[in-house]
């Protein structure tokens, strides 16, 4: 009830350190004698930023905004205590010197607590991320909004903060303000816990497919159609192949040519201008030297040469290259593409291994995860469902409890006053229950019962 709210006061900070000693002695003589004992828990029910249960009762007003002694057996022996606010919610605060110079008996603390824990304190924090939160999404927000954020900037890079990028992260204090999405964010959490095996044969299996693409298609989107062979406009001579030209020049090596031309063979290949592009297309037309992957049009042949495609960003040539390409087929953030560029570049045969990956990693490891989170959600349901259970059964017990204490009560009420009609009983002058007179005292026989005596016994058994 009420009662077991008790003011937080400088003796119950010194029963919280003595008690605090005494487990820490039970604790190590438990570590020499080798005893195990179950892991105590708090109790969910009293858990910071949850109401006050009902088998406490409604709190008195002086309980209100002050110090309290904790409830919860688990800080029995931490140094904390609790403040209840006027919706009943419980906020709980350390003990320790705040600042290491604000006590909790200090006043301004104290102050500091009720503003905290009122409502519109509350209502005023949100307010101000909502505001903030839509001043940061305007790319020139009007000069007086500097007055609303109340993070100083500083560090000043010039139009950008050191510090305006973290702002962002006000916007998770929501989180704690509403109760529903901090359960909901704290179940994601213990879900994420049971993921660490399926993270781990995820990447394992990703690394190992990562290392058969690297294997398979290590510089294939590299593979371009260039022209050849290239234009040549002297009148002096001609192209004719690979190794001569029709006139007066022959070709010495890559590099130089015998005469007084030259040719830069790394400038030819590199230039985009001697590439082959499809209309309307960012990037060269792939193509391969098998017989079923894709072909160059006339005038052109395939060439290792340039960047790999999407701006060097797609391809297979390093193990973290090949990893991040083998993560976007799983997640399946634009396969298609990439599935298009290497069937095109290494040959159609090499479906099978785009099968693979998609049912293995897409459809199974996927599936997994997610199973595994419904599952996390399950039992989380599942122990909400057994926490009201047991809430419900110690309530059940409480009133019960409450009711036989009632009992006795009225029980020992009821034969108190049968006690004291008895000995009124005697005293009193010979009038019946009816009104009628009693007996003389002369009279023989037992006396009749008085009238306050059977009053007190009906009473007794109302």
């Amino acid at each position: 009830g009420p009662d077991c709210l008790r003011p937080f006061t400088r003796e119950s900070l010194a029963a919280i350190e003595r008690r605090a000693v005494e487990e820490a002695a039970r604790l190590q003589h438990n570590r020499q004698m080798e005893i195990e004992e179950p892991e105590r828990k708090p109790r969910s029910d009293l858990e910071a930023g949850k109401s006050l249960p009902l088998i406490y009762g409604d709190p008195l007003p002086e309980a209100i905004g002050i110090p309290l002694e904790d409830l919860d057996p688990y800080y029995s022996d931490k140094k904390t205590f609790i403040v209840l606010s006027k919706g009943k919610a419980i906020f709980r605060f350390s003990a320790t010197p705040a600042l290491y110079l604000l006590s909790p008996f200090s006043i301004v603390r104290r102050g500091a607590i009720k503003v905290l824990i009122h409502a519109l304190f509350s209502l005023f924090i949100m307010i101000t991320i909502l505001t903030n939160c839509v001043f940061m999404t305007m790319s020139n927000p009007p000069p007086w909004s500097k007055n609303v954020e109340y993070l100083t900037e500083f560090v000043d890079l010039g139009n950008v903060s050191a510090l305006r990028t973290f702002r962002v992260l006000r916007a998770l204090k929501t989180i704690t303000v509403i109760p529903g999405l901090k359960t909901i964010v704290g179940a994601l959490i213990q879900s994420v816990k049971k993921l660490s095996d399926v993270m781990i044969l995820t990447v394992f299996c990703l690394s190992v497919f990562a290392l058969v693409g690297l294997q398979l298609f290590m510089g294939n989107l590299r593979q371009k159609c260039v022209r050849w062979p290239p234009p040549h406009n002297d009148t002096n001579g001609t192209w004719a192949g690979p190794d001569a030209w029709a006139g007066n020049d022959t070709w010495g090596s890559h590099v130089a040519w015998a005469s007084n031309h030259s040719f830069d063979w790394d400038a030819y290949i590199s230039d985009e201008g001697n590439f082959y592009f499809l209309d309307g297309a960012l990037d060269a037309l792939l193509c391969g030297n098998s017989s079923d992957a894709g072909q160059c049009p006339e005038g052109y042949v395939c060439i290792k040469a340039g960047r790999n495609p999407n701006y060097g960003y797609t391809s297979y040539d390093t193990f973290s290259w090949a990893f991040l390409a083998l993560f976007r087929l799983m997640t399946q953030d634009y396969w298609e593409n990439l599935f298009q560029l290497t069937l095109r570049a290494a040959g159609k045969t090499y479906m099978i291994f785009f099968v693979v990956i998609i049912f293995l990693g897409s459809f199974y490891l996927i599936n997994l995860i997610l199973a595994v989170v419904a599952m996390a959600y399950a039992e989380q349901n599942e122990a909400t469902l057994a926490e009201d259970q047991e809430k419900e059964e110690e309530f059940q017990q409480m009133l019960e409890k409450f009711k036989k204490h009632q009992e006795e009560l009225e029980k020992a009420k009821a034969a108190q006053a049968l006690d004291v009609g008895e000995a009124d009983g005697d005293a009193a002058p010979g009038k019946d229950c009816n009104g009628s007179l009693d007996a003389s005292a002369g009279e023989k026989g037992a006396p009749r019962q008085s009238c306050s005596a059977d009053s007190a016994v009906s009473d007794a058994l109302e």
